[in-house]
């Protein structure tokens, strides 16, 4: 039995299914143009279009504000399924991913760890073409584990927190452990032989975290005693005082090449500094203090089902290269 050519409206639905579903994530015609590559007024004529065809309205207008109807909704969920199903396809039969990948991470996790990585991921996917920008966050404690961020401009963000992303979807990279680190130089002029020692000896700050270093001295047992400062038990003696870090950076690679030019110790995350303990250009004093945060790729859940984004992910939890 011979079959039936395609009735237009199959066509027009079919050619309209990217803006559909670009402009119900985006919640924008103009954004969705962005990354589909058209005009404005392209994706504009396409649902147009498509909605005098099915007599019904996908959109509402409001100026320069659109906004998806309950029709919208159902037809942006099919689109959103069935464009999955055939990128899903494509990739099978080409092996191979291509089109983008938006990334956000914080400065000091994206130079220090992300970077010098990123390209063994390209070099795996390299029809993909992946952007990385940076993001800032609030981590005072008015403002825990903020989005401040755009989720619909960006696929993952990597950040840190305590898991309190909702309702965004989060994968756990890291959890957090610091250690008090200083340089070969700055070890021997100062006569740093214990964790104690970094307290008679300049001692470098981060901005949103000023107490670090107390809260670093209490879980470690620091103590101070008449001319000294000693470690001992958890919970014993009266934990030390003294003066302030004179230094203070809002950014952890500020104070990484703070302590490398010998300006003073630090206490830094172990993950993002592992290469230059490996090299001996930073020197490990005293055991891992786990502060109860975490590092995560956070995003949508459906950012996070996109080919690209899945693939980087799964590369994120299984690469520990150093």
């Amino acid at each position: 039995m011979q079959k039936s050519p395609p009735r237009a409206t199959d066509s027009l639905v079919l050619a309209a299914l990217p803006a559909i579903e670009a402009a119900a994530r985006l919640g924008s015609f103009t954004r969705a143009a962005q990354e589909l590559g058209l005009t404005q007024g392209a994706v504009s004529r396409r649902i147009q279009s498509l909605e005098s065809h099915l007599g019904v309205a996908l959109f509402t207008r409001q100026g320069r504000t659109v906004k998806i109807t309950t029709d919208g909704l159902r037809l942006a969920e099919s689109a959103t399924s069935i464009l999955r199903q055939i990128e899903t396809t494509r990739l099978e039969l080409s092996g191979s991913l291509t089109g983008s990948l938006r990334i956000g991470v914080l400065p000091s996790l994206g130079g220090l760890w992300l970077a010098p990585r990123l390209q063994a991921f390209a070099q795996l996917h390299p029809g993909l073409s992946v952007t990385v920008s940076t993001v800032d966050a609030d981590f005072s404690a008015a403002h825990k584990d903020p989005v401040n961020w755009d989720p619909s401009l960006l696929d993952i963000v990597l950040t840190w927190g305590h898991g309190g992303w909702t309702p965004l979807t989060a994968k756990v990279l890291f959890r957090e452990e610091m250690i008090a680190v200083c340089s070969p130089e700055f070890k021997a002029q100062h006569g740093i032989e214990t964790v104690a020692d970094f307290w008679t000896a300049p001692r470098l700050a981060h901005t949103t975290r000023p107490n670090a270093w107390d809260a670093f001295a209490e879980a470690r047992a620091i103590t101070a005693s008449p001319g000294r400062v000693v470690s001992g038990q958890a919970g014993s003696g009266r934990p030390v005082s003294g003066s302030q870090p004179q230094l203070a950076f809002d950014h952890f690679y500020m104070i990484r090449e703070g302590v490398l030019a010998d300006s003073g110790s630090a206490l830094l995350p172990g993950f993002l500094i592992s290469r230059d303990i490996a090299k001996g250009t930073l020197v490990q004093t005293g055991p891992v203090w786990a502060t109860g945060a975490l590092y995560a790729a956070v995003g949508s859940t459906t950012a996070f089902g996109r080919p690209a984004a899945k693939a980087f992910l799964d590369w994120l939890t299984t690469d520990r290269s150093e």
